[in-house]
Protein backbone atom coordinates (compact mmCIF):
# COMPACT_ATOMS: atom_id res chain seq x y z
CA UNK A 1 0.00 0.00 0.00
CA UNK A 2 1.34 3.41 -0.89
CA UNK A 3 1.76 5.82 1.94
CA UNK A 4 1.24 9.54 2.27
CA UNK A 5 2.61 11.51 5.20
CA UNK A 6 0.58 14.46 6.36
CA UNK A 7 2.88 16.90 8.06
CA UNK A 8 1.12 17.41 11.37
CA UNK A 9 -0.97 15.11 13.63
CA UNK A 10 -1.67 11.44 13.58
CA UNK A 11 -1.35 7.95 12.13
CA UNK A 12 -4.07 7.15 9.63
CA UNK A 13 -5.05 3.95 7.88
CA UNK A 14 -3.50 3.84 4.44
CA UNK A 15 -1.84 7.19 4.92
CA UNK A 16 0.55 7.74 7.77
CA UNK A 17 0.45 11.21 9.21
CA UNK A 18 2.89 12.55 11.71
CA UNK A 19 2.93 15.77 13.61
CA UNK A 20 5.52 18.25 14.58
CA UNK A 21 4.67 17.61 18.23
CA UNK A 22 5.93 19.47 21.24
CA UNK A 23 4.66 16.65 23.38
CA UNK A 24 3.88 13.24 21.99
CA UNK A 25 3.00 11.23 25.04
CA UNK A 26 1.31 7.88 24.92
CA UNK A 27 0.79 4.90 27.13
CA UNK A 28 3.33 2.12 27.24
CA UNK A 29 4.35 -0.67 29.62
CA UNK A 30 5.95 1.62 32.14
CA UNK A 31 4.15 0.83 35.36
CA UNK A 32 2.62 4.26 35.88
CA UNK A 33 -0.17 6.40 34.51
CA UNK A 34 0.39 9.02 31.87
CA UNK A 35 -1.76 12.16 31.87
CA UNK A 36 -3.63 10.82 28.83
CA UNK A 37 -4.09 7.38 27.39
CA UNK A 38 -3.58 6.55 23.74
CA UNK A 39 -7.34 6.12 23.38
CA UNK A 40 -7.90 9.68 24.56
CA UNK A 41 -5.47 11.42 22.24
CA UNK A 42 -2.52 11.05 19.92
CA UNK A 43 -0.61 14.13 20.96
CA UNK A 44 -1.20 16.76 23.61
CA UNK A 45 0.39 19.60 21.63
CA UNK A 46 1.65 20.06 18.11
CA UNK A 47 2.54 22.74 15.60
CA UNK A 48 2.04 23.57 11.95
CA UNK A 49 2.34 26.51 9.62
CA UNK A 50 -0.09 28.94 8.02
CA UNK A 51 -0.26 31.92 5.66
CA UNK A 52 -2.15 35.19 6.06
CA UNK A 53 -4.88 35.70 3.46
CA UNK A 54 -6.65 38.72 4.90
CA UNK A 55 -6.57 41.24 7.73
CA UNK A 56 -7.30 38.65 10.39
CA UNK A 57 -7.48 35.35 8.50
CA UNK A 58 -4.92 32.57 8.16
CA UNK A 59 -5.10 29.54 5.86
CA UNK A 60 -3.74 26.20 7.01
CA UNK A 61 -4.55 22.48 6.86
CA UNK A 62 -7.54 20.82 8.44
CA UNK A 63 -5.25 18.25 10.04
CA UNK A 64 -3.28 21.02 11.77
CA UNK A 65 -6.30 22.22 13.74
CA UNK A 66 -8.29 18.99 13.93
CA UNK A 67 -8.85 17.98 17.56
CA UNK A 68 -7.40 21.18 19.03
CA UNK A 69 -9.05 22.67 22.10
CA UNK A 70 -6.57 25.54 22.30
CA UNK A 71 -5.12 27.35 19.30
CA UNK A 72 -2.45 30.03 19.09
CA UNK A 73 -0.47 31.77 16.38
CA UNK A 74 3.14 32.67 17.02
CA UNK A 75 5.41 35.11 15.20
CA UNK A 76 9.03 34.04 15.82
CA UNK A 77 10.55 37.25 14.44
CA UNK A 78 8.76 39.36 17.06
CA UNK A 79 8.12 36.61 19.63
CA UNK A 80 4.45 37.61 19.78
CA UNK A 81 1.70 35.10 20.36
CA UNK A 82 -2.05 35.48 19.94
CA UNK A 83 -5.10 33.38 20.68
CA UNK A 84 -6.86 32.08 17.56
CA UNK A 85 -9.99 30.16 16.67
CA UNK A 86 -11.07 27.85 13.86
CA UNK A 87 -13.48 29.61 11.55
CA UNK A 88 -14.03 27.11 8.73
CA UNK A 89 -12.74 23.72 7.67
CA UNK A 90 -12.81 21.57 4.55
CA UNK A 91 -11.85 18.08 5.69
CA UNK A 92 -12.09 16.57 2.20
CA UNK A 93 -9.47 18.94 0.81
CA UNK A 94 -7.55 19.24 4.09
CA UNK A 95 -8.03 22.99 4.43
CA UNK A 96 -8.93 25.27 7.31
CA UNK A 97 -9.34 28.97 7.97
CA UNK A 98 -8.47 30.31 11.39
CA UNK A 99 -8.99 33.80 12.76
CA UNK A 100 -6.90 35.65 15.32
CA UNK A 101 -9.41 36.34 18.07
CA UNK A 102 -7.03 38.29 20.31
CA UNK A 103 -8.18 41.92 20.27
CA UNK A 104 -4.60 43.15 20.76
CA UNK A 105 -3.64 41.93 17.28
CA UNK A 106 -3.48 44.84 14.84
CA UNK A 107 -4.13 42.85 11.69
CA UNK A 108 -2.07 41.94 8.62
CA UNK A 109 -1.23 45.00 6.55
CA UNK A 110 0.57 45.76 3.29
CA UNK A 111 0.62 42.21 1.92
CA UNK A 112 2.80 42.23 -1.20
CA UNK A 113 2.43 38.68 -2.45
CA UNK A 114 -0.39 37.81 -4.81
CA UNK A 115 -2.65 34.86 -5.55
CA UNK A 116 -3.03 32.60 -8.57
CA UNK A 117 -6.14 30.48 -8.91
CA UNK A 118 -5.30 29.04 -12.32
CA UNK A 119 -3.41 25.77 -12.26
CA UNK A 120 0.32 26.23 -12.70
CA UNK A 121 2.28 24.45 -15.43
CA UNK A 122 4.60 21.54 -14.82
CA UNK A 123 8.18 22.77 -14.48
CA UNK A 124 7.33 26.13 -12.86
CA UNK A 125 9.74 27.07 -10.07
CA UNK A 126 8.18 27.13 -6.60
CA UNK A 127 9.25 27.80 -3.04
CA UNK A 128 7.87 26.74 0.34
CA UNK A 129 8.10 28.51 3.69
CA UNK A 130 7.23 27.12 7.10
CA UNK A 131 8.31 25.96 10.51
CA UNK A 132 9.30 22.29 10.34
CA UNK A 133 10.70 20.25 13.22
CA UNK A 134 10.89 23.20 15.59
CA UNK A 135 11.98 21.04 18.52
CA UNK A 136 15.28 20.18 16.84
CA UNK A 137 15.57 22.73 14.00
CA UNK A 138 14.50 25.81 15.93
CA UNK A 139 11.81 28.38 15.27
CA UNK A 140 13.45 30.38 12.49
CA UNK A 141 11.48 30.20 9.25
CA UNK A 142 12.73 27.57 6.77
CA UNK A 143 12.84 27.83 2.97
CA UNK A 144 12.88 25.01 0.42
CA UNK A 145 12.66 25.26 -3.35
CA UNK A 146 11.68 23.03 -6.23
CA UNK A 147 9.38 22.79 -9.22
CA UNK A 148 5.84 21.72 -9.96
CA UNK A 149 6.41 18.06 -10.82
CA UNK A 150 2.80 17.27 -11.66
CA UNK A 151 -0.56 19.04 -11.75
CA UNK A 152 -2.11 16.13 -9.87
CA UNK A 153 -1.19 14.80 -6.46
CA UNK A 154 -1.27 11.61 -4.46
CA UNK A 155 -2.91 8.81 -6.47
CA UNK A 156 -3.89 11.33 -9.12
CA UNK A 157 -5.73 13.72 -6.78
CA UNK A 158 -6.72 16.70 -8.94
CA UNK A 159 -6.94 19.06 -5.95
CA UNK A 160 -3.19 18.83 -5.37
CA UNK A 161 0.12 19.74 -6.95
CA UNK A 162 3.05 17.39 -6.71
CA UNK A 163 6.19 19.40 -6.04
CA UNK A 164 9.87 18.57 -5.61
CA UNK A 165 10.48 21.04 -2.75
CA UNK A 166 11.29 19.00 0.39
CA UNK A 167 8.88 19.38 3.32
CA UNK A 168 8.93 18.02 6.86
CA UNK A 169 6.62 17.73 9.87
CA UNK A 170 5.59 21.24 10.84
CA UNK A 171 5.43 22.47 7.21
CA UNK A 172 1.74 21.54 7.15
CA UNK A 173 -0.44 24.48 6.24
CA UNK A 174 2.45 26.62 5.02
CA UNK A 175 2.43 28.55 1.75
CA UNK A 176 3.40 27.28 -1.67
CA UNK A 177 4.50 30.17 -3.89
CA UNK A 178 5.40 30.31 -7.56
CA UNK A 179 8.49 32.15 -8.76
CA UNK A 180 6.53 35.41 -9.13
CA UNK A 181 5.58 35.43 -5.47
CA UNK A 182 1.97 34.39 -6.07
CA UNK A 183 0.42 32.01 -3.56
CA UNK A 184 -0.61 28.95 -5.57
CA UNK A 185 -1.30 26.41 -2.83
CA UNK A 186 -1.11 25.19 0.76
CA UNK A 187 1.49 22.56 1.69
CA UNK A 188 -0.18 19.43 3.01
CA UNK A 189 1.84 16.22 2.81
CA UNK A 190 4.75 14.27 1.42
CA UNK A 191 5.09 10.79 -0.01
CA UNK A 192 6.34 8.30 2.57
CA UNK A 193 8.16 6.10 0.08
CA UNK A 194 9.73 8.58 -2.35
CA UNK A 195 12.37 11.27 -2.10
CA UNK A 196 11.37 14.91 -2.63
CA UNK A 197 7.77 14.12 -3.50
CA UNK A 198 5.57 16.60 -1.68
CA UNK A 199 2.02 17.83 -2.15
CA UNK A 200 0.17 21.12 -1.92
CA UNK A 201 -3.54 21.85 -2.22
CA UNK A 202 -4.35 24.14 -5.15
CA UNK A 203 -5.44 27.65 -4.25
CA UNK A 204 -8.77 27.44 -6.07
CA UNK A 205 -9.99 24.93 -3.48
CA UNK A 206 -9.15 27.41 -0.75
CA UNK A 207 -11.00 30.09 -2.70
CA UNK A 208 -14.19 28.07 -2.46
CA UNK A 209 -13.85 28.06 1.33
CA UNK A 210 -13.40 31.83 1.74
CA UNK A 211 -15.52 33.24 -1.09
CA UNK A 212 -17.89 35.16 1.23
CA UNK A 213 -15.36 36.31 3.85
CA UNK A 214 -14.73 40.08 3.92
CA UNK A 215 -11.31 41.50 3.13
CA UNK A 216 -10.02 38.55 1.08
CA UNK A 217 -9.23 39.28 -2.55
CA UNK A 218 -7.69 36.43 -4.52
CA UNK A 219 -7.57 38.55 -7.69
CA UNK A 220 -4.54 40.49 -6.39
CA UNK A 221 -1.27 39.75 -8.15
CA UNK A 222 2.21 39.79 -6.73
CA UNK A 223 4.07 43.06 -6.20
CA UNK A 224 7.38 41.23 -5.79
CA UNK A 225 7.55 39.33 -9.10
CA UNK A 226 10.81 41.01 -10.16
CA UNK A 227 12.50 40.63 -6.77
CA UNK A 228 15.20 38.07 -6.00
CA UNK A 229 14.24 34.97 -4.05
CA UNK A 230 15.81 36.32 -0.87
CA UNK A 231 13.82 39.55 -1.24
CA UNK A 232 10.63 37.57 -1.81
CA UNK A 233 11.26 35.66 1.39
CA UNK A 234 11.77 38.90 3.30
CA UNK A 235 8.47 40.18 1.92
CA UNK A 236 6.41 37.15 2.93
CA UNK A 237 8.05 35.78 6.07
CA UNK A 238 6.08 38.07 8.41
CA UNK A 239 2.86 36.62 7.00
CA UNK A 240 3.96 32.99 7.31
CA UNK A 241 2.67 31.93 10.70
CA UNK A 242 3.57 29.24 13.20
CA UNK A 243 0.39 27.62 14.49
CA UNK A 244 0.40 26.05 17.95
CA UNK A 245 -2.37 23.66 18.90
CA UNK A 246 -3.15 21.45 21.86
CA UNK A 247 -5.93 19.32 23.20
CA UNK A 248 -4.89 19.65 26.81
CA UNK A 249 -7.21 19.36 29.75
CA UNK A 250 -6.46 19.74 33.43
CA UNK A 251 -4.98 16.48 34.66
CA UNK A 252 -2.89 15.23 37.55
CA UNK A 253 0.40 13.59 36.71
CA UNK A 254 1.22 10.65 38.92
CA UNK A 255 2.68 7.16 39.00
CA UNK A 256 0.41 4.22 39.56
CA UNK A 257 0.76 2.04 42.60
CA UNK A 258 1.03 -1.73 42.53
CA UNK A 259 -2.70 -2.05 41.91
CA UNK A 260 -2.56 0.26 38.92
CA UNK A 261 -4.31 3.11 40.75
CA UNK A 262 -2.91 6.57 40.23
CA UNK A 263 -1.14 8.14 43.16
CA UNK A 264 -1.55 11.91 42.84
CA UNK A 265 0.91 12.53 45.65
CA UNK A 266 3.71 11.89 43.17
CA UNK A 267 3.72 14.35 40.31
CA UNK A 268 2.25 17.73 39.51
CA UNK A 269 -0.99 19.24 38.30
CA UNK A 270 -0.83 20.52 34.71
CA UNK A 271 -2.10 24.04 34.10
CA UNK A 272 -5.20 24.27 31.98
CA UNK A 273 -3.70 26.20 29.05
CA UNK A 274 -0.38 25.47 27.42
CA UNK A 275 1.84 28.39 26.54
CA UNK A 276 4.28 28.57 23.70
CA UNK A 277 7.35 26.41 24.43
CA UNK A 278 10.89 27.75 24.59
CA UNK A 279 13.25 25.46 22.65
CA UNK A 280 16.95 25.02 23.32
CA UNK A 281 18.59 22.90 20.63
CA UNK A 282 21.61 20.77 21.59
CA UNK A 283 22.38 22.64 24.81
CA UNK A 284 25.95 23.00 25.99
CA UNK A 285 26.80 20.66 28.87
CA UNK A 286 29.69 21.08 31.26
CA UNK A 287 29.95 17.38 32.13
CA UNK A 288 28.03 14.15 31.54
CA UNK A 289 28.41 10.63 32.89
CA UNK A 290 27.89 8.71 29.64
CA UNK A 291 29.50 9.96 26.40
CA UNK A 292 27.05 7.89 24.32
CA UNK A 293 24.03 9.78 25.63
CA UNK A 294 23.14 13.03 23.89
CA UNK A 295 20.70 15.76 24.82
CA UNK A 296 19.14 16.81 21.53
CA UNK A 297 16.97 19.55 22.91
CA UNK A 298 15.07 21.00 25.84
CA UNK A 299 11.57 22.41 25.76
CA UNK A 300 10.20 24.73 28.45
CA UNK A 301 6.48 25.34 28.85
CA UNK A 302 4.20 26.33 31.67
CA UNK A 303 2.95 22.74 31.82
CA UNK A 304 6.14 20.76 31.72
CA UNK A 305 9.84 20.68 30.87
CA UNK A 306 10.75 18.15 28.19
CA UNK A 307 14.27 16.85 27.61
CA UNK A 308 14.88 15.04 24.32
CA UNK A 309 17.51 12.33 24.65
CA UNK A 310 19.35 10.04 22.25
CA UNK A 311 21.35 6.96 23.31
CA UNK A 312 23.28 4.48 21.15
CA UNK A 313 24.05 1.02 22.52
CA UNK A 314 27.66 0.24 21.56
CA UNK A 315 28.43 -2.18 24.41
CA UNK A 316 25.73 -4.79 24.99
CA UNK A 317 24.39 -7.47 22.65
CA UNK A 318 21.03 -7.54 24.39
CA UNK A 319 20.92 -4.19 26.10
CA UNK A 320 18.25 -2.44 28.09
CA UNK A 321 17.73 0.97 29.62
CA UNK A 322 15.40 2.71 32.03
CA UNK A 323 15.24 5.79 34.21
CA UNK A 324 14.83 6.13 37.96
CA UNK A 325 11.61 7.75 39.08
CA UNK A 326 13.79 9.83 41.45
CA UNK A 327 15.40 11.59 38.49
CA UNK A 328 15.16 15.34 38.80
CA UNK A 329 16.25 18.66 37.38
CA UNK A 330 18.03 21.05 39.72
CA UNK A 331 18.10 24.79 39.14
CA UNK A 332 21.74 25.61 39.90
CA UNK A 333 21.00 29.19 40.94
CA UNK A 334 18.32 28.33 43.50
CA UNK A 335 18.86 24.64 44.27
CA UNK A 336 15.18 23.94 43.61
CA UNK A 337 14.35 20.43 42.40
CA UNK A 338 11.85 19.58 39.66
CA UNK A 339 10.63 15.99 39.61
CA UNK A 340 10.25 13.58 36.73
CA UNK A 341 6.54 13.20 35.90
CA UNK A 342 6.44 11.23 32.65
CA UNK A 343 8.51 9.65 29.88
CA UNK A 344 8.15 8.60 26.28
CA UNK A 345 9.96 5.51 24.92
CA UNK A 346 11.82 5.01 28.19
CA UNK A 347 10.75 2.70 31.01
CA UNK A 348 10.65 3.77 34.63
CA UNK A 349 12.71 1.47 36.90
CA UNK A 350 12.25 -1.36 37.77
CA UNK A 351 10.73 -1.77 34.30
CA UNK A 352 13.12 -1.94 31.34
CA UNK A 353 13.15 -0.95 27.69
CA UNK A 354 15.18 -3.18 25.39
CA UNK A 355 17.75 -1.93 22.91
CA UNK A 356 19.83 -4.09 20.57
CA UNK A 357 23.54 -3.69 19.99
CA UNK A 358 24.22 -0.80 17.62
CA UNK A 359 20.69 0.52 17.93
CA UNK A 360 19.99 4.19 18.62
CA UNK A 361 16.97 5.07 20.74
CA UNK A 362 15.32 8.47 21.06
CA UNK A 363 13.21 9.18 24.12
CA UNK A 364 11.75 12.09 26.05
CA UNK A 365 11.81 12.87 29.77
CA UNK A 366 9.07 15.14 31.12
CA UNK A 367 9.60 17.10 34.34
CA UNK A 368 7.70 19.62 36.37
CA UNK A 369 7.85 23.05 34.68
CA UNK A 370 10.91 25.12 35.47
CA UNK A 371 10.86 28.94 35.37
CA UNK A 372 11.50 30.45 31.96
CA UNK A 373 14.22 32.59 33.53
CA UNK A 374 16.31 29.54 34.50
CA UNK A 375 19.75 29.60 32.88
CA UNK A 376 21.66 26.61 34.23
CA UNK A 377 20.46 23.20 35.36
CA UNK A 378 21.70 19.76 36.35
CA UNK A 379 19.91 16.57 35.32
CA UNK A 380 20.56 13.86 37.91
CA UNK A 381 19.16 10.35 37.84
CA UNK A 382 20.14 9.69 41.45
CA UNK A 383 22.53 11.02 44.05
CA UNK A 384 25.36 8.59 43.38
CA UNK A 385 24.71 6.71 40.14
CA UNK A 386 22.87 6.72 36.86
CA UNK A 387 22.87 9.34 34.13
CA UNK A 388 24.19 12.71 35.22
CA UNK A 389 24.32 15.89 33.15
CA UNK A 390 25.96 18.76 34.98
CA UNK A 391 25.92 22.39 33.93
CA UNK A 392 23.31 22.33 31.15
CA UNK A 393 23.17 25.80 29.64
CA UNK A 394 19.70 27.10 28.74
CA UNK A 395 20.51 29.75 26.16
CA UNK A 396 17.17 31.05 24.92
Amino acid sequence: MKKLLFLATAIMIGASAFAQGYNSKGGSHRGYNTPYTQEEYRQSAWSGSGIAIGTNYIATNHHVVDGATNLYVFFPDTEQQYKAEVLRTDEENDLAIIRISDTSFGGFKDIKYGYKLDTEDVGVDVFVLGYPLVTTMGTEIKLTTGVVSSCSGFQGNQSQYQISAPVQPGNSGGPLFNDDGDLIGIVSAKHAEAENVSYGIKLKYLSNLVSDLPGINFSLRSQIASSSLSEKVKAVRSYTIMILADNCRERTYGYSDQNGEQNPSIGATAPRVIQYPIHINRPQIQRKSDPEVELLGIELTERYTAIYVCWTNTQYQEGWYNISRNTCIIDKSTGQKFSLVDTENCAIAPYKSSINYGQTQHFVLYFEPIPASTNNIDLLESDNSGWRFVGIQLKK
